[in-house]
C-alpha cells in the first residue's frame, strides 16, 4: 500500500509497504477520508511528542475489506468511523477513568496510508447516510463531547469559547444542547466568527477589537462568565479566559497545550474565587455513540478543501494557517 511517512520536522515521504498482517480480532480498513489534526501540525513543530519514522493521522474513515478469524465475515463491506485505540472493559482505566485510557489498549494503525489496521471494536458503523467526511470528525468530535460533559450546567450558566476552530465549533453544538443562558464565541477570523454565529452562538466577537473588553463587559452586564472553554491550546488565553470567570466559575482546556508550558494565571485570585479548571484530553467514553450525535447537526460546510495523500505538506500547512476550518486527505483519491 502507499503510505505518507513522517521522517521528522515538516518532512514527509510517499513509500510503499507492505500491508501488516491481520490478527485474529484485527479488520482491514481502506482509509477514505483522514482529518488534519492541531497535533499533527504541533508533532511537525516539535510541540507535541512524537518519534519518527512513522504514518500519522488519527481522525479518520473508511470501508472494512478483510476481517481477521474471529471477526464475523458480514463485517465487511461496513462503513466506519476509525478509533485510534481498543479497550478492554476490565483494567483499572476502564473502569474507574475512561476506556480511551485502557491499559491494555491495542492502537490503530496511521492513516495517512491507503489502508488502517485495527481492532474490530475500534471500527464503529456510521448512520448510512452519513458521508465519509464526517465519520472522519468523529475523533475530534468526541474528544469534544467528552471535554464537555465534564461541566456543570447548573443554573443556567453564562458560556464563552475562546477560539472557533474545529474544536471550538464542536465544543459551541454540544454546549448549545446543555440549558444555557448564552454563549459568546470569541475568534479572531471573520469566517470562523461568520460561521459559529450561523451554527447558533449568541454573540460573536473580535478579540482584536478595541471595543472587545466594553462588549463582554455589556454582554455579562460586568459580572463575568461562569464557564471558559479554551478551544486554542494558548496558555496566555487560557489565562486571559480565566480572568473572565465569575467566582466559583469553570475553565476547560479542550486546546492541547504545548508540553511544559505552564498556567499563567494569578494563584490567589484562583484560590480566591475558588474557580475550578478542568483538564479534557481523548474521547473518553463517548467515540461510539458520536456518529448518531453528530448525524444530526448540518457539518457538511466543515470540511474545507480534500487533498490527496502526496499533498500532505500544503494540507498540513493549509492547518497550521488556520483560514479554513477542516482540511482533510483521501489516501485512495488518485
Amino acid at each position: 500500500m502507499k503510505a505518507s511517512v513522517w521522517l521528522g520536522e515538516n518532512k514527509f515521504e510517499i513509500r510503499e509497504i507492505n500491508i501488516p498482517k491481520l490478527n485474529d480480532e484485527q479488520v482491514l480498513v481502506k482509509v477514505e477520508r483522514v482529518g488534519l489534526c492541531g497535533t499533527d501540525v504541533h508533532i511537525t513543530q516539535g510541540l507535541f511528542p512524537s518519534t519518527p519514522p512513522k504514518i500519522l493521522g488519527h481522525e479518520f474513515s473508511g470501508i472494512i475489506v478483510d476481517v481477521g478469524s474471529n471477526v464475523p465475515k458480514e463485517k465487511i463491506g461496513k462503513r466506519v468511523a476509525c478509533n485510534t485505540t481498543s479497550s478492554c472493559g476490565t483494567c483499572i482505566n476502564c473502569l474507574n477513568w475512561q476506556i480511551s485510557r485502557c491499559l491494555n489498549a491495542e492502537k490503530s494503525t496511521g492513516a495517512f496510508a491507503e489502508f488502517s489496521i485495527m481492532h474490530y471494536s475500534c471500527a464503529v458503523e456510521i448512520p448510512k447516510e452519513m458521508s465519509f467526511e464526517i465519520a472522519a470528525m468523529t475523533e475530534p468530535a468526541s474528544c469534544c463531547l467528552s471535554g464537555t460533559e465534564m461541566i456543570d450546567y447548573n443554573n443556567k450558566p453564562k458560556v464563552l469559547i475562546l477560539g472557533s476552530g474545529i474544536m471550538g465549533i464542536f465544543c459551541q453544538l454540544f454546549v448549545l444542547k446543555k440549558n444555557i443562558d448564552f454563549l459568546v464565541i470569541s475568534e479572531p477570523n471573520k469566517a470562523r466568527r461568520d460561521f459559529a454565529k450561523s451554527l447558533g452562538a449568541n454573540f460573536v466577537l473580535d478579540p482584536f477589537s478595541q471595543d472587545y473588553n466594553e462588549e463582554i463587559n455589556e454582554i455579562t452586564e460586568n459580572a463575568g462568565f461562569d464557564i471558559l472553554i479554551e478551544a486554542v491550546g494558548n496558555p496566555k488565553l487560557l489565562a486571559e479566559g480565566i480572568s473572565r470567570l465569575r467566582p466559583r466559575g469553570q475553565a476547560l482546556m479542550i486546546g492541547v497545550h504545548p508540553e511544559r508550558s505552564n498556567l499563567m494565571s494569578d494563584l490567589y485570585d484562583f484560590h480566591y474565587k475558588e474557580l475550578k479548571l478542568l483538564g479534557s484530553f481523548g474521547r473518553g467514553n463517548y467515540f461510539d455513540k458520536t456518529p448518531e450525535k453528530i448525524n444530526q447537526f448540518n457539518l457538511e460546510k466543515l470540511v474545507t478543501k480534500i487533498y490527496k495523500l502526496e499533498e500532505i505538506n500544503e494540507a498540513i500547512e493549509s492547518t497550521y494557517e488556520g483560514g479554513g476550518m477542516k482540511y482533510m486527505i483521501a489516501p485512495n483519491k488518485g
